[in-house]
């Protein structure tokens, strides 16, 4: 028997109406149960774990909502982005999809992505939509280069230098890597360009994993495109989709390895029911969840890694993502920063509950609360006064400092409004518009979707159409 938890609005997976949800619980697991009265009952698992799931909530805060693009609702929550008013979160990461061409069809797709495009907004469309986003941001965010696959444009460099020569500089390449791999000039121009890194689909070691996720073995171009960009001085963070049944079993392999490489971070994302994937692969109560992501990694990890490490974000609703934050001396010897304080308290004292908070800002939070003397940057300088921060750094002598993410998108069976509302990642889209990522992505069990490739939603947008 389960207990009510909560209650929330969310959407039916078959016609994607509206419908009333509630949060429940065994006492062991956290689910979401919902009622349509065209096609009745539905039930998804939430978190694996009801214990983090409580932690995570006690990290929501308060969001600072940005100028709202859309200033008069008509249909409601989800059905008018965006953003409306009703948005309680301004955009922390920005996602401008270059195109929706892509060079790999994937199995597992949530951009739903084909060989040939359908959506290539030209440098001055680009132009406007980044404009009118700093006019609701008031200021340049993080921008994500995404796709399709934002590679197969001959034009990626203008673009770059378009967002650049706006004021961003926050810039990340979302990239299954494949042009990185084959082309080194283009990663060394990149380079060049001053992008702030690349943000690489990576979903593990052995090819059938990539032949069941990405239809063809892409072991040896994921090592080459790390090494191209380690040899042009670019950053590497690890995204891995983590599909149960498939690749769960190497996460703590994955964290070690991009340790070894010299990346940056990693990022999991359990599977989301979005856009194009292979139905025997989903099964809604029997899905990898963050929980599950956090308690796999300290098992895999002999406990180095604790799943309580992990610091729900409270820029989002917590429940969304989640960061650890660690120095490493080697992929064996790691420590987690976000042990050393109380989280809670460093969020609300240092002002870090409405961003996806940048490492070095997160560093000299940490430092200024323990008394180190110096800002505590990137590079440990032992000379630095602070008592357990400097005995700890003395001693690890660490080699440098690591994230691990963890992303749970939510699909239509997950979908919370109280979660969109409160979401910070927006896809950034024709005239400005701003939409929630997952929102953006939201798929019926038939393949509708609410917004992308929706016929409603391109008509309403005047998009133009290739």
């Amino acid at each position: 028997m389960r207990l009510a938890y909560s209650v929330t609005k969310s959407l039916c997976p078959e016609c994607l109406c509206l419908v009333p949800a509630k949060i429940t619980t065994d006492g062991i697991k956290v689910y979401m149960e919902k009622y349509c009265k065209e096609h009745g009952k539905f039930e998804t698992l939430l978190w694996s774990d009801l214990n983090l799931y409580t932690r995570a909530l006690r990290f929501s805060r308060p969001g600072a909502p940005a100028k709202p693009h859309v200033e008069n609702a008509v249909r409601g929550c989800p059905f008018d982005c965006g953003l409306c008013p009703a948005h309680k979160q301004h955009t922390c990461l920005a996602i401008l999809e270059v195109t929706n061409a892509c060079n790999l069809i994937c199995p597992i797709c949530l951009a739903d992505s084909k060989s040939v495009p359908t959506w290539n907004p030209t440098i001055e469309d680009i132009e406007e939509m980044l404009k009118e986003l700093l006019r609701c941001e008031g200021k340049p965010t993080a921008i994500q280069l995404s796709g399709g696959e934002p590679t197969v444009r001959k034009d990626l460099l203008e673009i770059v230098g378009l967002c650049r020569d706006l004021g961003f500089k926050l810039i990340e390449l979302d990239t299954n890597g494949i042009e990185l791999a084959k082309n080194p000039c283009l990663v060394k121009d990149l380079a060049k360009a001053e992008i702030s890194g690349v943000y690489l689909q990576f979903d593990g070691f052995t090819p059938k994993i990539h032949q069941i996720l990405r239809g063809r073995d892409l072991t040896k171009v994921k090592e080459k495109a790390i090494e191209n960009c380690l040899n042009a001085g670019l950053s590497v963070t690890l995204a891995v989709t983590i599909v149960k049944g498939v690749n769960e079993h190497q996460l703590w392999d994955i964290i070690r390895y991009a340790l070894s490489r010299k990346a940056i971070g990693v990022n999991f994302q359990p599977f989301a029911a979005l856009g194009r994937y292979l139905p025997n692969l989903f099964n809604p109560l029997d899905r990898i969840t963050v929980s599950d992501v956090q308690v796999e990694i300290e098992k895999q990890s002999g406990g180095r890694v604790k799943a309580v490490d992990f610091m729900p974000v409270p820029c989002p609703d917590p429940r969304c993502s989640s960061l650890l934050y660690a120095c490493y001396r080697n992929d064996k010897e790691i420590y987690a920063i976000n042990r050393l304080v109380d989280m809670e308290r460093l969020i609300d004292n240092y002002s870090l509950k409405n961003e996806f908070i940048e490492f070095d800002k997160f560093l000299k939070a940490v430092a200024d609360e323990l008394g180190v003397s110096k800002t505590f940057i990137k590079n440990f300088k032992p000379q630095w006064m602070g008592t357990s921060l400097r005995l700890l750094l003395e001693h690890l002598k660490p080699e440098g400092f690591f994230s691990v993410g963890c992303h749970f998108a939510q699909d239509a069976w997950t979908v919370d409004l109280e979660r969109l509302s409160k979401c910070c990642v927006h896809e950034l889209r024709e005239n400005g518009k701003l939409i929630p990522f997952c929102l953006y992505n939201i798929t019926s069990v038939n393949g509708e979707k609410l917004y992308r490739d929706s016929d409603l939603f391109l008509k309403q947008s005047g998009v133009r159409q290739v």
